[in-house]
């Protein structure tokens, strides 16, 4: 009997382990990108199921890590410092004005990076090349499949202008998170020329489905990554540092701007007003203790949904944490975000660009707002993090095994 006959009957369990894998990454990473092009609520029934399927592949599993392990990944200071901004969130709704909406907002949102978290921490030891591939393969397929709908959408009529409703632009800015992680998987093959391919198909299917601010992100990712070749070591700790301060400094701008100009912009500054700076300064001017602590999870997102704030207030998530989480928020967004793009830097230098890539275009989204301020957006960006895992356990070969025969022991070998 050969040997792949023996171990599907010895080890049953182990088979069954392979195609639940299999079939949630065929799920997470193939089906999860082609069908929010078409329909908005598909994600959020995706990513459970497919993280479900993981998991329940990692239990069958004859080397899933042990609760030692995973206790140890938790001790780490990436995931100390997610705990303490995860948990400085959930203490800020006991302060927050807005009652039940923030709650159920928080609930889902610590539901889903509880999912992505432990879909994560399971993943097997090593990514197996065939679901590798599943990765480019699907970008590839959704880029597409995103570049033809919106060619053929644009040419049919207006499209809903609220990012909330349009699923061409929220597809666009999941594209340009899925582009990375692809990529990757990419280069870590050393597919040169499918990854130029996969990143000019997927460029341009962002750019049709005019997705707002992705061009200036993907700008920036591409800046990383070109800036990260040879040294991402040394990248990725400059990268800590220039986050963090961006997040830490972000209120000096407007309040600078607010007291240089109080009563109105001069007009070589009229262009800030687009992005709220002057109106950012003004409610840092009023707030005073409020700076320290916030005004609760979801205070700015509410509040503007409710008119309670002016309607040209920021949209960017480093005014919503500072808002709604003051200083200490800020503090934990900030450790969070350094340690990240820290940690990634030490990854596999093939691969470490195009994660240091992946994690500077995500951030630029958020910097620039809205998506952040939706939970569908972080719905794909838990999608993206499973990617990262996932081709950070690939397998090392760019080339296949040389088979030669070994008449001796009448068997073939592989070198």
């Amino acid at each position: 009997m050969s040997n792949i006959s023996r171990r599907t009957i010895d080890d049953p369990a182990a088979e069954a382990a392979r195609l639940l894998a299999r079939l949630s990454i065929m799920l997470l990473f193939i089906i999860s990108q082609l069908a929010p092009i078409v329909t908005r609520q598909t994600i959020y029934i995706l990513l459970p199921i497919g993280a479900a399927l993981l998991l329940l592949s990692a239990s069958l599993a004859p080397q899933t890590r042990r609760l030692r392990e995973i206790a140890a990944l938790a001790l780490t200071p990436t995931a100390l410092a997610a705990f303490f901004f995860v948990g400085w969130t959930g203490l800020s709704l006991a302060w927050t004005p807005f009652g039940a909406g923030p709650a159920e907002r928080y609930a889902k949102s610590a539901a889903t990076l509880a999912l992505v978290a432990a879909a994560c921490a399971l993943l097997p030891t090593r990514t197996k090349t065939s679901n590798l591939n599943l990765l480019p393969i699907g970008t590839g397929a959704a880029a597409a499949a995103l570049a033809a709908v919106a060619f053929l959408s644009a040419s049919g009529g207006d499209q809903p202008a609220d990012l909330d409703s349009n699923a061409l632009q929220r597809a666009g800015l999941g594209l340009a998170l899925a582009i990375w992680p692809a990529l990757g998987a990419l280069a870590l093959r050393g597919r040169w020329v499918s990854a130029a391919i996969v990143a000019l198909v997927s460029v341009a299917a962002c750019l049709l489905a005019r997705a707002p601010n992705v061009l200036p992100a993907l700008l920036v990712g591409a800046l990383v990554l070109a800036l990260s070749f040879g040294k991402a070591r040394r990248a990725g700790s400059l990268l800590a540092i220039v986050s963090a301060a961006l997040i830490l400094l972000a209120p000096l701008a407007p309040i600078l701007l607010h007291f240089a100009a109080p009563e109105r912009l001069p007009a070589f500054a009229a262009p800030l007003e687009n992005w709220g700076l002057e109106t950012w300064g003004r409610i840092i001017a009023n707030d005073g203790p409020r700076l320290l602590i916030g005004h609760g999870f979801g205070a700015a997102v509410f509040g503007v949904a409710g008119h309670y704030l002016y309607p040209d207030t920021p949209r960017s998530l480093l005014f919503q944490v500072w808002f709604d989480l003051g200083i200490l928020g800020a503090l934990g967004l900030a450790a969070v975000v350094a340690r990240a793009f820290y940690v990634i830097g030490r990854t596999r230098p093939v691969l470490a660009p195009f994660l240091l890539g992946g994690l500077a275009t995500g951030l630029t989204i958020c910097v620039l707002g809205p998506a952040a301020e939706q939970l569908w957006w972080l719905t794909l960006a838990g999608l993206d993090a499973i990617a990262f895992a996932l081709v950070l356990k690939g397998q090392f070969r760019t080339r296949r095994p040389r088979v030669e025969p070994n008449w001796g022991m009448g068997r073939i070998g592989a070198r």
